[in-house]
């Protein structure tokens, strides 16, 4: 039961911070799917090597992740 809990709040945390985040930035799709795949690749490799999803493992990079992707698509787009 813990790990489907754990599994619906990453679920909501993609959806908030996957969309509405990447989209109010209107982050071009590249950098959504790089955000997408980090967020991935972070997520498969901490339950790998705990065997739940510890989200104060995974939350961190990608959250600094989409506040720099965002900076950047900003940035590129007063230029």
């Amino acid at each position: 039961m813990k790990i489907f809990l754990e599994f619906i709040a990453l679920s909501c945390y993609v959806l908030l911070m996957g969309f509405t985040f990447c989209d109010g930035y209107k982050l071009h799709i590249a950098r959504k799917l790089v955000w997408f795949a980090v967020f991935l690749v972070i997520a498969l490799s901490v339950f790998k090597a705990k065997g739940e999803f510890a989200l104060e493992l995974i939350l961190p990079i990608p959250c600094l992740l989409a506040f720099a992707l965002g900076w950047y698509e900003l940035k590129i787009k007063k230029h």
